[in-house]
């Protein structure tokens, strides 16, 4: 094993939702950040709906992980030490063509968990509080939208890291996995936004059809990033990784891949888009559109990692 991979892990269901609900929470949080520091006012049902939702999906994250390791401390472990058990030395974050040096991968995800939740509970609270009658804390929520955001970008990617620095023959070369899984965070907390909106009867249809906007271009980033991830993994060479990628795009996992994660998670919410039904913020075609990325996007992870993990 070569330096800075890890050992093969097998990775449950519950580790793919952990994955998938992160980079939601974090995707949903940058957006409400970035809504909040443009315009409060003018953005503010997406601010609210952006923070509740970052706060709600990240609470099962901590929970998924506990369970998965079976016994409570094994969590804490990971915070404290630098080179946990699974043989880790130095690892690097790529996201597309940027390389950064990175300890331990699964010690820096407990932390940006732990950092993000705290973030995602000051600005949730003071969102709650604000709703309630009282007066919002704006340092406080710039303050903790600006922390968290850079949490919430790191939480959204590292998954990719963890992928990479495995000995899977899928992920050794998947060096644009992780500016995949960061788009489709991106897309998938635009989606969720604006779903909940568009469910709620949102009368702020500017700003939904604006979020939808950039939810549509999140998906093109997210096919370019796949497509770069399926070429660079191709162009390995290698028989072994020619055959793991054979799993995903003609194997068992082809159908999920193909028809869930990329024509119903990408090309069917394009397309949607394309024709104007998402354009004037129509209440019905929005919260389609958004349901259908957000099960592309599950897909999508899940797929890639269970097509890694097949034998």
């Amino acid at each position: 094993m070569g330096p800075g991979l890890l050992k093969s892990a097998d990775w449950p269901l519950l580790i793919d939702l952990y994955f998938f609900l992160g980079g939601l929470a974090g995707g949903a949080f940058v957006i409400a950040t970035i809504a909040n520091l443009l315009d409060a006012r003018r953005y503010r049902d997406v601010v609210r709906m952006g923070y509740y939702i970052a706060f709600l999906a990240i609470i099962p994250g901590p929970i998924l992980l506990i369970v998965d390791l079976g016994v409570p401390t094994r969590f804490l472990h990971m915070m404290m030490v630098s080179k946990p058990s699974l043989e880790i030395g130095m690892s690097a974050l790529t996201v597309g063509p940027f390389h950064l040096k990175l300890l331990s991968p699964m010690s820096a995800g407990a932390w940006a968990l732990l950092g993000f939740s705290v973030c995602a509970f000051l600005v949730a609270l003071d969102v709650f509080l604000e709703d309630r009658g009282g007066r919002s804390m704006s340092v406080l929520r710039l303050v903790a939208g600006v922390i968290g955001g850079f949490f919430g970008f790191f939480l959204a990617a590292y998954p990719g890291v963890l992928l990479g620095a495995t000995a899977r023959p899928l992920f050794i070369s998947a060096h644009w996995l992780g500016a995949l899984f960061l788009v489709v965070g991106a897309s998938s907390g635009g989606a969720a936004i604006a779903l909940i909106l568009s469910l709620l009867g949102s009368r702020a249809r500017e700003s939904l059809s604006q979020l939808m906007r950039f939810t549509a271009f999140a998906l093109i980033l997210q096919l370019a990033a796949l497509a770069l991830f399926i070429i660079t993994v191709q162009m390995s060479g290698s028989t072994g990784i020619a055959q793991a990628l054979a799993k995903l795009l003609a194997g068992p996992y082809s159908l999920a891949f193909w028809l869930g994660a990329v024509v119903v998670g990408i090309v069917v919410p394009l397309a949607l888009q394309l024709g104007g039904g998402i354009k004037k913020a129509a209440p019905g075609m929005t919260a389609l559109a958004s349901a259908l990325i957000l099960i592309g996007g599950f897909l999508v992870k899940y797929v890639i990692i269970a097509a890694g993990q097949a034998t």
